[in-house]
């Protein structure tokens, strides 16, 4: 048989805070909802343990103590509860039988009532004293009764129960409670432990600063080990007890209580998140953002619960992300989900207005060529007249091609799913990102119908040219669009050009003189001289074959009257 020093690893002579302090370190290893019986043999060998070193007997050994057990300590204890006079005396027949009293009647009740008619209480008490010290639950049972009954363990107890005996009482149901606390803690509720808590702090015999000291300081391994906690329930305990950590008032150390209040706050979220991932449908910001980043699901049920999300829906996303990222980072490791570290990829980039100005320059570049290489125009009109054209056509066209693009893509998101499967084939996996890059429907469709349509414009082009150029808007439009959906600004060019400059405080004089020499060689063209020749000469083309001036004025002047007399010729 194992003695409880050999339990304990403690030698003979240690003291009871010893025992005490070896217990503490036990119990941490014997708990009694992981091993009830390893539990109740530590307890039982703490007990015999506390109850050699309390009678403080100088003969025999530990070990002897132990074996004696509960028939010993019943013949030991009564002595010590009488004073000298009682000690000489042999107890009489009533004495007896009030001793046997708790034995003897229903309930402790009839057994006071009966010892107070017949004017012995003070020999009940004592013998309850005596049992009280004795190991085993119906000694605590006897302990809680005379605390309820009796005014034990307060400052209104009887002044003939030994203050000694009665201290090691307290601090027994101390222990047991406190057992009590750790037994009930997996399946207690938040509010049934701190309910539990305040009932047992705010009891009479837990009033004096020791054991209320105590209380404190053992709670702190507790609530480590709660598993149903959060920062409401901790904030009430700090109420309750006072503690504040700007005042320095804490049951533990800093680094202790800092450890506390991050994992309560960790399990507070837990918990949160778990309630959310149960629900049968997000209908909060905060659930779809919690279900967007944890909850297991398909690429193609992931866009599409993308595309519906609006600015609070993201704004959530980024609040939980920075919690799980920097606050509470093992958090899915405990949720058993994985966390989607590359959400941000998802979210949608603000580049449309620049592909209406990239596809506007496009278009307008196309119809400008068109209408250079347009000889039979220049001639017509002028080369002036047909850009401004070109450039009136691209902002009709871009106003057409923007209300089909919203039609679009509403279409689009409606097939999210689809859309997602039929790229997975057919958009490299690079480009896909599972979803969040290039899609066939959403984008490669749109950009070959504005390639199409771009290069169906260019009228006066080969068909070999016209081919090539709408292979380049093609492979032009589809590189946009894999650079944006990945997250690349759609003005990163112009950021290199900006960041290639050193400063443009050395341009900004040079780009000054540019505009007033350009502006001044339009004004001239304009007001000039020869602008004003230019017009005359466009206002009064006759006048130039009244007066020819040159050789070659004649000879044009000639060839245009041939052409007449031949057309005059062919009507009549």
């Amino acid at each position: 048989m194992m003695t409880p020093w050999e339990l304990f690893d403690l030698e003979s002579a240690v003291d009871a805070r010893g025992i005490k302090r070896r217990y503490a370190q036990l119990l941490k290893q014997y708990r009694p909802d992981d091993d009830p019986l390893a539990f109740q043999r530590l307890r039982d060998a703490y007990e015999y343990a506390l109850e050699w070193v309390g009678r403080d007997q100088g003969e025999g050994t530990p070990e002897q103590a132990a074996e004696r057990g509960i028939a010993t300590a019943v013949e030991d204890h009564p002595p010590l509860m009488r004073t000298g006079e009682q000690m000489e005396q042999q107890p009489s027949t009533e004495e007896m039988q009030v001793r046997a009293l708790p034995d003897t009647c229903v309930s402790l009740d009839e057994a006071l009532l009966r010892a107070r008619k017949m004017q012995m209480e003070e020999v009940l008490q004592l013998e309850l004293l005596c049992r009280c010290q004795l190991p085993g639950d119906r000694a605590v049972e006897f302990l809680r009764w005379a605390k309820d009954h009796l005014g034990w363990l307060t400052p209104w107890q009887p002044d003939y129960l030994p203050q000694a005996n009665m201290a090691q009482l307290a601090q027994r149901l101390f222990e047991h409670e406190l057992s009590e606390l750790w037994q009930a803690l997996p399946a207690a509720s938040e509010s049934e432990l701190y309910q539990r808590i305040r009932d047992l702090a705010s009891q009479k015999w837990m009033q004096p600063l020791e054991l209320n000291g105590q209380l404190q300081k053992a709670l702190i391994p507790l609530l480590e080990e709660y598993p149903g906690g959060s920062s409401d329930l901790l904030g009430r305990l700090s109420q309750l007890f006072g503690w504040s950590e700007s005042d320095g008032y804490l049951p533990c150390d800093a680094d202790d209580w800092e450890y506390l209040v991050r994992h309560y706050a960790y399990t507070g979220m837990w918990r949160e998140l778990q309630r959310q991932l149960s629900l049968p449908s997000p209908l909060q910001p905060k659930e779809r953002a919690c279900w967007f980043l944890l909850k297991p699901m398909g690429d193609g049920e992931r866009r599409k619960m993308a595309d519906c999300f609006e600015a609070a829906d993201w704004a959530a996303c980024d609040y939980l992300a920075r919690e799980i990222e920097e606050r509470q980072p093992y958090i899915p490791e405990r949720a058993g989900v994985s966390y989607f570290a590359n959400w941000r990829q998802w979210r949608p980039q603000e580049w449309g207005g620049w592909a209406t100005l990239y596809a506007f320059l496009i278009v307008f570049l196309v119809l400008s060529v068109d209408q250079a290489i347009s000889e039979r125009w220049i001639a017509k009109q002028g080369l002036t007249q047909g850009l401004l054209l070109a450039g009136v056509a691209s902002v009709m066209m871009m106003l057409v091609l923007h209300y089909l693009w919203r039609g679009w893509s509403g279409l689009a998101r409606s097939l999210s799913r689809l859309d997602v499967w039929i790229s997975r084939f057919l958009v490299p996996p690079s480009l896909l990102e599972r979803g969040s890059g290039l899609l066939i429907v959403r984008h490669v469709l749109p950009a070959l119908a504005f390639a199409v349509l771009v290069g169906s414009w260019a009228r006066h082009l080969s068909p070999g040219w016209a081919l090539a150029q709408g292979a380049a808007i093609l492979a032009v439009s589809l590189y946009f669009l894999a650079r944006v959906t990945q997250g690349a600004s759609p003005y990163a060019w112009l950021v290199l050009i900006r960041r290639s400059l050193p400063s443009l405080d050395i341009y900004k004089p040079i780009l000054f003189w540019i505009l007033i020499i350009v502006g001044s060689v339009l004004l001239s063209r304009l007001i000039g001289p020869d602008a004003t020749q230019s017009r005359t000469l466009r206002s009064e083309p006759f006048n130039v074959c009244a007066r020819p001036t040159h050789a070659q004025q004649i000879m044009d002047c000639e060839r245009a009257a041939q052409m007449v007399r031949e057309a005059l010729q062919r009507r009549d």
